[in-house]
C-alpha cells in the first residue's frame, strides 16, 4: 500500500513538471554491419516530433518521444550499375534518460522503436514503394548531447542505431542515424509561476 502511494505520488510530481516540447532537424543516415555499410552512401532526411520531459530528480529528466524519421541509403545497384536511392520513413518512439551536466548541457540515452511508415525504392524513372524487402519494425537505442541556449530553446546532437537486425533482401542490416535538431519546449505553469513571482 505505501509502496503504491509512493509511486503515485511520484507520477503526480512528475506530471506537474512536465513540459511539452517539438524537435526537428536534419541526419545523416546509412545501414550498419560491416562490409554493408561500406558498400553504401549516407542519405540526408529529416525528422519532426513531439516530446514530453517529465522532471524525476532535480538532474534527472525522463523524456518519452514521438517522431517522424527519415532514413535510407543511397548507392549504385550491383545489377544494373545505376544509382539508387534507398528511402525509408519510421514512426520512431524514444524513452530517453536526459542528464543535466549543468545549466546549459545536458547527455541522454534510452531506448527506442521504430515502425516502417513507407519506402520509396528510387532507380531512373523506376520507383517501387513495396516494403516488404525491408521489414516492418527495428529495435535501437539513442545517445547525444544537449545544449540549452534559453529555457525553451536548445540543440542537441544524437546518434541512433538498431540493436535487431533486419533482412535488407539478403543482407542483414542495422539503421543508423548522426542526427541535428533544434528544440522548443513550451513554458510550462510552472516556469510561468516562476516568472510572475
Amino acid at each position: 500500500m505505501k509502496k503504491g502511494l509512493l509511486i503515485a505520488a511520484f507520477l503526480i510530481s512528475a506530471a506537474a513538471h512536465a513540459q511539452i516540447g517539438i524537435r526537428a532537424g536534419i541526419g545523416s543516415s546509412n545501414f550498419s554491419n560491416g562490409d554493408v555499410q561500406r558498400a553504401f552512401t549516407s542519405l540526408i532526411r529529416p525528422h519532426l516530433g513531439v516530446y514530453y520531459g517529465m522532471e524525476a530528480t532535480e538532474k534527472l529528466t525522463v523524456e518519452p518521444g514521438l517522431f517522424f524519421s527519415g532514413k535510407g541509403i543511397s548507392t549504385l545497384s550491383s545489377f544494373t550499375n545505376n544509382e539508387f536511392e534507398e528511402v525509408l520513413s519510421y514512426l520512431d518512439i524514444p524513452v530517453l534518460a536526459r542528464y543535466a551536466v549543468n545549466k546549459d548541457f545536458n547527455v541522454f540515452a534510452g531506448p527506442q522503436v521504430g515502425f516502417l511508415l513507407a519506402r520509396t525504392y528510387t532507380e531512373g524513372s523506376i520507383k517501387i514503394t513495396d516494403t516488404a524487402p525491408v521489414g516492418g519494425y527495428e529495435i535501437g537505442g539513442v545517445f547525444g548531447v544537449g545544449y540549452q541556449l534559453t529555457d525553451e530553446l536548445h540543440l542537441q546532437a544524437s546518434y541512433d542505431f538498431g540493436v535487431k537486425s533486419f533482412k535488407y533482401f539478403q543482407a542483414d542490416v542495422n539503421n543508423t542515424v548522426l542526427k541535428f535538431s533544434v528544440g522548443y519546449t513550451l513554458p510550462s505553469n510552472l516556469a510561468k509561476e516562476k516568472t510572475e513571482k
